[in-house]
């Protein structure tokens, strides 16, 4: 069995009295197809993986104060035993996320290069080091929750 390495995020938000804090799942998506032919997507805890599958890293925003908790971020390290989708990315309105291939930078994947025998290249997926989510707003007394896929190594 192989164990899933979980990265620690750091969390802040810039919003003085609000509370927010963070929890993250590593899930496992099956496809469900009902008697009627619909299919739904069913999520499951995962507590060991193998090399290739990919799961769901669910990170769950709580903003416990009566204030809404504004300009919030995350900065995520990428354990070097997984890809990131950075395609995959979803959450509430206002959104942003950017990636890193050292730390330092962080791009929009589009925009991010990584320079090979001496000449730039564009980055894959697999070139991601770092990722920052950053949401304009969480509001009072609610959860946000954002999600990505990754591939286990």
């Amino acid at each position: 069995m192989l164990r899933i390495l979980i990265a620690a995020a750091l969390l802040c938000a810039t919003s003085a009295a609000a509370e927010t804090t963070a929890m993250l799942e590593v899930l496992r998506k099956t496809e469900v197809t009902q008697e009627d032919g619909t299919k739904n997507i069913r999520y499951a805890p995962v507590s060991a993986a193998v090399p290739g599958e990919t799961l769901t890293y669910r990170i769950t925003l709580e903003n416990s104060d009566t204030q809404p908790a504004t300009d919030v971020g995350m900065n995520l390290p990428v354990n070097a035993n997984l890809t990131i989708d950075p395609f995959s990315i979803s959450g509430p309105e206002g959104l942003e996320a950017r990636f890193s291939v050292d730390g330092e930078a962080f791009l929009r994947f589009s925009e991010l290069e990584v320079e090979e025998d001496g000449e730039a290249r564009p980055a894959e997926a697999r070139d991601i080091t770092h990722m920052k989510i950053g949401l304009s707003e969480i509001p009072a007394e609610t959860s946000v929750s954002v999600e990505y896929d990754a591939t286990l190594e």
